[in-house]
This record gives C-alpha cells, structure tokens and sequence, in this order.
C-alpha cells in the first residue's frame, strides 16, 4: 500500500460528524440516500414524532456496481433517526439562542427518533414559567421523580404524570403547543414555546446564576515605548512603562495600575495610579470597590478616592433596561400586534393578549425622540397614541433604582492635607415622568447636599436640581452658598434636530464643590491665596445635530463659563458641517474660542477622505487644511491595513505650514502588528531641521489553570480558550489572536454579565485535531478570568482508496469500523473512505452483509505524522482484502498478511 500526500484543502469537519462518529465522507453518502429516497428533512418535531420514523424504500440498483451484489441499505428507510446518547447542541428558544450545552436524548417507540430530555431546572432557567402552565392545563406539577429510563414510552398526554418527571421532561407533552425541532446535520435544537407559558423577562436577560466566576488567575499588561527627538544641536529621549496587573482568586478582583517614566535630564518617575479589590453584589446589582476608585458623577462632580464604595452598576441589568426608555402600556381588545415606532422606523414590535399591557425593555436610543405606538386588533382596527421620549444623564426607568455609598479619603496630588469624607446618592424612576435624585456628602469642614429631579415630557426631557454647600475655611470665615443646575434634551421629529445637552448652572459666590472646598481649605491652612482657586458664577453649554437626511448634517457646540473671583470668561463656539459624495467623506468646520485674558483665536477646517482603489485592504487618503491665528497648515495622509485579520496597519504622512514669516514641511510613517500575543508600533519623521523616531510593545502575560499564556493587551474581562491539540486555529471574535502551541489562547475583552459567543476557526490546525464544537459562550461577572474549552478529538486521518482485489468496488454505503469496533465511517463512491482517530498501524473493518463472503479487512501503515498546521490528508491506497472465516466480532483472530503497497 502505497501513503501519498493528496493536494486537499483542510476543510473543517461538521459538528454532524464530529457529534455521530461520521465523516464528511459518509455525510454525503447519507445525503445522497435522502436523494434517492426523497428524504429532505433532517429534523424531527417531537408534536409530529409518529412521522419522524416514516419508512421509505430505495432502489439499491441505483448503487450497486456488481449486479449480483446486494447492499444493505435498512437503516436508511426511516430517514435519518436521531440515535439516543447525549449531544452538544446550539439552543434556540422562541428563534433566540440562548446557550451551548449537552442534551441528553432519550429513546421512544420503535424506529423512531430519539426526543430532547429536559429537566425542570434547565426549562425554568430557559424562562417556562410552569405555574401558567399548572393554571391553564389544570395539571399539578409534581415534586421530584425518578429519570425516565431511557427506553421509556413517549407519551403526548398532558395530564400523564410521567410527562411531569422532574428530570427528563417531554416539553411538548407537558407545555401546551410547545414544539421541539432538532436540526441534526447543524446541531441546532430549536424550542418553541407559546409567550403565555413564558416568564416575563426583558429582552437580552440572562439570569444570574449562569454568571461565572472564573478562574483563579493573574495577568500583568505592559504599555512599553521609547520616543527619541533630534533637532537645533539637541537631543531628546524620553520611555514609558505603564503596568496593569492584577489577580482574581474566587470572586475577589485585585488590581493595580502604575507607570514609570523617564527622561532625558528628568531622572526616574514612579507613579502608583490606582490599587483596589473589586467583589460584585448581584442581590444589589452593584460593585463593590475597596481601594483607589472614583465617585459617579451622576448627582455630584466626580472624585478620586483612596476608600471603599458600593454603586449600582448598569452592566448587570439586561441591555434593554440600561439607560431611560419610557414603559409603554395601553390595552388591547383581542389578541392584537403591538408596533412601536421611533422617527419612523419600527424598534419593537409583539403580540399581547387582551386586556392591559405594558411593554418595559425597550432599547434607550440616544436623547430619544417620540414613541409611536400603533395597537392592530384581531379583525384588523387600529388605535395609535404617541408616548413622549427624551432623556437627560439622571433620567430612570420607572421602578429602577441608583444608588452610591462611598467612604475615604480625597486623592488629590497637589494638596498636602488630603480630607476624609463620606458620600451618598440615590436615584429612583419613578414615573415615566418624573424621575427623582439627591445626595449629601460630608468632609472636614465640608458638607453639602443635593435635591433635583428629572422629568420627559412632549416638550422634551428637564432636569433640575439644587445643591447646597458650606464651608469652614481655617482661619477665614464660613463660606455658604447653593448652586441651581438645569439640564434639557430633546429631539424634534419634524426637522430631524437633535438638542442633544443644553445645561445652565449658576453659583452664588460662598459656593464650593468638594474638590474646590479642599483646595481652598488646603491653602488656607498653609496661609496661601485662597483666591487663586476660581470659584464658578455660571456655565451653559449647548450641542445641537440637524440632519439634513440626503445632504449631510449639521452639528453646533458653544460653551460658556465666568468666575466670581475672575475677570472675564472663558468661551467656545464651534460649528461644522458633513456629508459625503460619491467616493468620500468631507467636512467643513469653524471656531472660535475666547480666552479668560480676553484673547480671542478663530479656528477653520476643511478635510476630506477618500479610498484609492475597491480592493479589500485599499487605502485611504485623508487631507486637511486647517487656519488658526494667522498659521496655515495643510497635511495628506494614506493609511489602511494589511493581512488576513487585517494585523498590520500603516500611515504615511506629509504637512506643510506657513505662518510667521516662515515655512515649515515635515514627513513621516508609522506603522502596527497586531501579533497573537503583543502589538508592536513604530514611528519615523523628518523635516524643519528635526527628526523623530519612536517604538513600542504592548500586550499581556496571563497564568491560568493551564499555564502561562501571552497575549495582546487584555481588558478587566476576558477569557482563556482551551482547545487541547488545535495549535493555530484562530478566534474569529479576537482579530489577530491564535491558539498557541498547547492549544490556548486569551479573547482580550469580553462584555460583563452579557452572552458572549467565542467561535473558533479551524483552519491553520493539524489535519489530526477535530473540533467537536468550535462556538462557545461565556457569560462572566465584572473581571472574571473566564475558562472557554473546547472538545477536541485527536487522531491521525486520511482518505483511503480500497477495493478489493481484482479492483473490485466495495459496496456503496456499506459500514466502516475499526480495530475497537467503533464506527468510523462509511464507504462512498470508488471504493474510498475519509476515516479519523486512526492509530500509526492498524485495520479497518468493511461489511455490506450477513455472509461470511461480505465481509473484508483493510491492513493500513501510515508513515510518521509531521503535526504540520494546515496540512493536506494522507491518501492511502490498498485493498479491502476478504474472505471465509473473517470474523468481525474477533478482529484479532484474522491473520494479517502484509499488504502490497500500490502505485
């Protein structure tokens, strides 16, 4: 037998034949049999099981190559049965997928397909809501049974107490109207159950206990770059470390972020940014934080702090409850179709029962823009109402609370008496209306207290809110005084505008925040001038966007602030406009600022973007002209990325001003690689009698369970996929990150408390490694360290050619096994067989009958494997070698010649 290479693609084999011990051989010789036997459907409806086992007839004379042979085709006439065992399956519920997880199937009547086994926990957590169904079946659901034997009746009465077993459910006996289809080629295990039987769940909801803790783990993220200056007879070189590190052991988050730095002439600087544990509350849906942090903003101005605090944190709560959206609820007279639209586009659409209804999970969208609500009844009347939507920073859902406690000391580097204070707020929706907000905080010799609230109405979204403040400056007098901020947003339907913040705050003059309070205190103590701390009169900013729908858009920003103890003001106008043509983008802006000397300096942009080709990594030029005080600057660039994941990216530059009696031009180019496990940048420029040259390295050194791992730069939350064997495959949802050599490699960010779906591509992997899965999901907490395995088998494969003697077809279809007696597969056409799992040495088993003369042996020998990624599969060609006396039921009995290697 003759071992030669086959230019073959590496094509990844289906979870069909990885989950049935089938190759992509035999899939297709299965497939070809529905053909004939006009069997299109793999998929069996446990409501229709009866028709799931329907037996067809097939003509064996369509696959016989000799006339006198007979092929047994039986297990064929039932379409393709789904074989009782346990299956890794992509779950659906109601068309969304909601995990990834072994389902046991149990077997039923004869000849029919095995049905999905569900235990009552695993329905409960999917969201079935068994009380409704107890309430409108009139069944009692009963306490714990025992598991239904796997060869036990299938049974469709509702009422049978059997169909209620607590560990092995039928659901569409036991749900009304509840449907199980299983799409076996594609693995997919699609649940249908009527809304009435589900709980109420906002849309994005994942229940708690699937939040993962993680690992125990460490990781250390570095930020390293030097950047070298050369110009007038000087020279410059300046480097930067910055570190992130941190450890996770049970459900306890340590981290530390610090940075150090160094100069030419400057020495050596260390900086301690940050150190703290992190540990959420799920029952309060908050994080709690002990160490270096930082205070919301959300009623008082935002602090660093060396402390503890415990705050609300939006993250756990479903996307479709963060931010405001207004609840909207109306009634409906029959079973009618509710549409909700927004600036006239549909952004939720579902069918309710009749009677009242209320629809809380819509998806905030922005500073908002008016709901219309159209109800459709039954025999097709319709009723339309508006639902007023806008929103400012405090505005909550109705029934949603926000709530901060923070305890510590002020971290403030320029003040040498750093106070201790204490920090409370509270925010709570409590209409779609009014949404209500305060707090206090108390410091030495600070205190101060706010009162505000937030209301959406048609005429847009308000905020209000008064803060007063004392404070004790040592030996001055107390400073008293309050501070009315007011916020507006809205969106206007009509013209497209968009009001996007509008906010007026106005200050008497004994009004401090925290952060001033203590810098005055902290002069004060040290006889400084305590006037060298402004204190605000008043500020307004403003930002509108008007879309001028197919020509482009407008936008408008200005802002304004004046001191008690300053003259002057400080003030900003910037306007801009945007549209695109053909090819490219373009923009015009212009501004003008205001500084508190009473200087003034006007600003103007005009700047387009333009892609040279239409090629997948075509560039991109960018120019720009810009003017400002009198200087004007003009500067071209072409960037784009290169490679299969789009790893390296690049930028070529060229400027040139004039201004001051004097031009100026200078040039450069950086560039990037994103590698697997860190990213390298460079930079190099010249012009105007200087030169620049930079590099850096970023990335990430995490320990594991499995070891130590490079990767690039990780966030608070990642993952660790483990895949034993597959060394090169790639993870689609992380660009540029492969699977190292021991089969593991970090996703570096992963979104908390939310589903996120890994999926691996095989290609690069050995042909010997085969993915049982290659899609995962992580669901992890706030800076988990999460393990994403996945199931590998290992073997060696190959695509075998063999007749029998005298070049003698091997019957179509007939059944493959190996030394162990484990299906491996089937025969397809000329006699050829795709077969994994093989050892270096052994035999393959073919029969096609029940005679002794039906039966033959493969004798294989594979050379060494060379474990090369991507490699092509071995084609082996020899002979089925038979005849009297070969006995599969004891393979070690045949004696085995040698077999003759072939041309």
């Amino acid at each position: 037998m003759k071992l030669s290479p086959r230019h073959q693609s590496h094509a990844r084999v289906s979870e069909f034949s990885g989950a049935f011990g089938l190759s992509p051989v035999a899939a297709v010789v299965m497939s070809a049999f529905a053909v004939l036997g006009g069997v299109q459907s793999a998929s069996v409806n446990a409501a229709e099981t009866s028709d799931a086992g329907a037996s067809v007839q097939f003509d064996t004379t369509f696959l016989r190559t000799d006339p006198s042979q007979t092929v047994d085709v039986s297990r064929f006439t039932s379409g393709n049965l789904v074989q009782p065992g346990v299956y890794s399956v992509d779950l659906f519920v109601n068309d969304v997928r909601v995990a990834r997880q072994d389902v046991r199937f149990v077997a039923t009547r004869d000849g029919k397909s095995a049905r999905a086994c569900f235990s009552r926990e695993l329905l409960e957590k999917l969201g079935v809501d068994f009380a409704k169904v107890g309430a409108d079946t009139g069944a009692k659901l009963p306490g714990h049974t025992s598991t239904e034997a796997a060869g036990a009746k299938d049974t469709h009465s509702a009422t049978d107490a059997s169909a209620y077993a607590e560990e092995c459910m039928d659901l569409g006996a036991t749900v009304p109207e509840a449907t199980v289809d299983f799409d076996f080629s594609e693995q997919k295990l699609t649940l249908s159950v009527p809304q009435k039987y589900m709980r109420n769940a906002a849309r994005g909801y994942v229940p708690p206990d699937m939040w993962q803790n993680g690992v125990n783990a460490g990781f250390v993220s570095y930020n390293a770059n030097t950047y070298h200056t050369a110009g007038s007879g000087t020279q410059s070189t300046q480097s930067y470390l910055g570190l992130n590190a941190g450890v996770n052991i049970g459900a306890w988050h340590f981290r530390h972020q610090s940075s150090l730095s160094q100069g030419t002439g400057q020495g050596t600087h260390f900086d301690n940014i940050a150190t703290y544990v992190q540990h959420d509350v799920a029952a309060l849906k908050s994080q709690v934080t002990v160490g270096d942090g930082s205070t919301t903003g959300d009623v008082f101005d935002s602090v660093q702090f060396r402390g503890a605090q415990i705050a609300t944190d939006d993250r756990m709560l479903p996307e479709s409850l963060r931010g405001y959206a207004p609840v909207v609820r109306g009634t409906a007279e029959s079973n009618a179709r509710v549409t909700v639209r927004q600036n006239g586009q549909v952004i939720y659409e579902t069918s309710v029962s009749p009677g009242p209804f209320e629809i809380n999970d819509l998806y905030a969208t922005g500073y908002g823009g008016n709901l219309d609500v159209t109800v459709t009844e039954a025999d097709g009347r319709t009723k339309t109402f508006t639902v007023p939507f806008a929103s400012v920073a405090q505005s909550l859902r109705p029934g949603t609370t926000r709530f901060s406690v923070t305890a510590g000391q002020l971290r403030n580097s320029t003040l040498e008496s750093q106070p201790n204070f204490a920090q409370f707020t509270l925010q709570r929706g409590l209409t779609n209306l009014v949404t209500a907000y305060g707090g206090a905080v108390a410091a030495n010799g600070y205190v101060a207290a706010d009162l505000g609230a937030a209301l959406n109405t048609k005429f847009g979204a308000f905020s209000a809110d008064v803060t007063g403040a004392q404070t004790q400056v040592p030996n001055q007098s107390t400073m008293r005084g309050t501070s009315l901020r007011i916020g507006y947003s809205k969106f206007i339907d009509p013209t497209n505008t968009n009001i996007a913040v509008a906010a007026y705050r106005y200050s008497t003059a004994g009004f401090l925040n925290l952060s001033d309070a203590s810098s005055v205190r902290d002069l004060a103590m040290r006889g400084g001038d305590t006037n060298s701390v402004y204190r605000q009169r008043n500020r307004f900013q403003l930002t509108v966007n008007q879309n001028i729908k197919d020509h482009g858009s407008v936008f408008l920003s200005a802002s304004s602030q004046q001191y008690w103890n300053h003259a002057g003001s400080d003030t900003f106008y910037q306007a801009g406009y945007t549209n695109s043509f053909k090819y490219g983008t373009y923009s015009v802006t212009a501004g003008r600022t205001r500084n508190a000397d009473g200087s003034m300096s006007n600003q103007y942009m005009v700047s387009t973007t333009l892609p040279l080709g239409h090629s997948q990594h075509t560039p991109l030029l960018s120019t720009n002209v810009s003017s400002s005080g009198g200087n004007t600057n003009l500067q071209a660039n072409v960037s784009g990325s290169l490679g299969d994941a789009n790893q390296y990216s690049y930028n070529a530059y060229g400027t040139y001003g004039n201004g001051s009696g004097s031009n100026t031009g200078n040039a450069g180019v950086s560039g990037a690689w994103r590698a697997p496990y860190a990213q390298m940048t460079a930079s190099a420029s010249a012009g105007s009698g200087s030169r620049q040259a930079s590099a850096g390295i970023s990335g990430s050194v995490v320990a594991h369970p499995g070891g130590v791992t490079f990767s690039q730069t990780v966030g608070d939350t990642f993952g660790i996929v483990e895949a034993p064997g597959a060394a090169g495959a790639s993870v689609t949802s992380a660009p540029g990150v492969k699977l190292n050599g021991r089969g593991y490699a970090v996703v570096p960010y992963l979104t908390p408390y939310g589903m996120n779906v890994v999926d691996i591509d095989p290609k690069g992997t050995s042909t010997d490694v085969e993915f049982e899965s290659t899609s995962e999901q992580a669901v992890p907490r706030l800076g988990s360290v999460v393990m994403i395995k996945y199931k590998t088998v290992s073997g060696r494969a190959a695509l075998i050619r063999a007749p029998q003697l005298g070049d003698k077809a091997l019957p179509f279809g007939a059944d493959v096994v190996d030394g162990n007696g484990r299906n491996v597969g089937v025969v397809a056409q000329d006699s050829r067989i795709f077969a994994r799992g093989l050892e270096d040495k052994g035999s393959l088993f073919v029969k096609w009958g029940s005679a002794a003369s039906e039966e033959c042996r493969i004798d294989y020998v594979l050379p060494k494997s060379t474990g090369k990624a991507g490699a092509a599969y071995l084609s082996v060609e020899g002979h089925c070698v038979g005849g009297d006396g070969l006995n599969l039921a004891d393979h070690g009995s045949v004696p085995r010649a040698p077999m003759e290697l072939s041309k």
